[in-house]
């Protein structure tokens, strides 16, 4: 009998593991399973998306190996014991480098088809990010980013028979939800692997593959990825769909970013992103020689905050940088903070600098819920489109890098 990924991975959620997630996340059993129906699939689907590409593949296989090393599928279940919190943090930070600024569209379908809370939907999405990696760690017997792909591509119908029927994944990922595209790109991309073995056969076959992936391409960015992501000026009143997509207030690279440790002060460690938001604050803040500049200011974007359609309300998944936020002025406690809130110049004026200070007030608000120091917080402010570059008649794409919040270090 051939090997089901999908079979291996519905094995792990099991009976205890489901009761414990019902119990800590206020759930009914019912409503857990249900969601893990949908979830699995749907995360699978991401990764079969993901390895369509060679460096998509490496990325996965890395994240595939950091977790397979871990241990994680004989420790599923301390994702809801004591030590929660960090394990969910990471799980969440590893989906937004899956699914980028979709990740909370992913998390309300879910919702919505499981009939569960989104902070549940999204928690059993950290949990299961993980487990399903472990689980491709555990198979991947041809190894590396080859062999990640091959496995992937060899279990597109078993990922596909096991989605549900009231689960559209394509109102949200567009022509990428589609699982026997992205399993066709997958092959694509690796066909160069057997040219060598096959002939001139093969040699003539080449051309034909790369201009189906070049025409898939073109289908799937000029189509697919716009079906569901359209924007909203900064302002206006959002266009209101049955799934809410995020507008991003930085630019988010598209796919897997690389996790990184940030070691505070006190020796406090976050999961964070290279490059991201946290390493640059701590590397300025353990700088002793680095001042501060009064002229400029010495502002910092942040680079995983996302905020619902035209809106000032912080999606779930926000709280991994907030919360990386909050550790970093606890182990800095002389160090203070101004939030900065910022829109691009489409739309009106007025309603811009509305919008941009309801959002740095927000950022504000949940920094100090989470449990940071309100007196290292010095002001929230908005500035509207003040100091947007784009013109409004700029395209959407050019203008995202206007739409953004930032932390300035006025004390450290």
């Amino acid at each position: 009998m051939s090997f089901n990924l999908m079979d291996a991975a519905k094995g792990l959620i099991t009976s205890e593991l489901v009761g414990k997630a019902s119990s800590f996340l206020g759930e009914s059993e019912t409503g857990v399973s249900k969601a893990m129906g949908g979830i699995l699939p749907t995360v699978l689907t991401g990764f079969l998306n993901k390895t369509s590409s060679h460096e998509g593949a490496g990325a996965v296989a890395k994240m595939v190996d950091e977790q397979h090393n871990s241990g994680i599928l004989g420790n599923l279940g301390s994702f809801f014991g004591n030590d929660n919190g960090g394990l969910l943090n990471k799980g969440a930070g590893l989906l937004s480098g899956l699914f980028g600024n979709k990740t909370d569209g992913i998390t309300s379908l879910i919702s919505n088809f499981a009939g569960v809370k989104s902070g549940t939907a999204s928690s059993l999405l950290s949990m299961a990010l993980p487990m399903i990696l472990g689980l491709l760690g555990k198979h991947n017997t041809g190894g590396g980013a080859s062999g990640i792909a091959s496995l992937l591509s060899g279990q597109k119908d078993n990922i596909a028979a096991a989605m549900p029927s009231g689960l559209n994944l394509s109102s949200i990922l567009g022509g990428a939800g589609n699982i026997a595209s992205a399993a066709k790109a997958t092959t694509t991309h690796y066909a160069n692997e057997t040219v060598e073995k096959s002939g001139s056969g093969m040699r003539i076959l080449l051309p034909l593959l790369l201009l189906a992936a070049v025409a898939m391409g073109i289908w799937y960015f000029g189509k697919g990825c716009n079906k569901n992501s359209e924007t909203v000026a900064e302002g206006k009143d959002p266009v209101k769909t049955e799934q809410m997509t995020p507008v991003t207030t930085t630019p988010v690279v598209e796919g897997v970013r690389e996790s990184y440790k940030v070691k505070l002060t006190n020796g406090v460690e976050i999961d964070a992103y290279k490059g991201g938001i946290e390493s640059a604050l701590v590397a300025f803040l353990d700088d002793k020689a680095a001042t501060i500049d009064t002229v400029k200011g010495n502002w910092y974007d942040f680079d995983n905050l996302n905020f619902k359609l035209g809106k000032s309300d912080l999606t779930d998944s926000s709280m991994v940088q907030i919360n990386n936020i909050v550790a970093i002025l606890k182990a800095y406690p002389a160090a203070k903070m101004k939030i900065g809130g910022y829109t691009d110049a489409s739309g009106v004026a007025a309603s811009n600098l509305k919008l941009s200070q309801d959002r740095a007030d927000a950022v504000m608000a949940a920094i100090i819920k989470a449990g940071g120091n309100a007196a290292q917080l010095t002001k929230a402010e908005g500035y509207g489109s003040k100091f947007a570059k784009e013109l409004a008649t700029a395209s959407d794409e050019a203008r995202r890098k206007d739409r953004r919040t930032a932390v300035k270090i006025v004390a450290k």
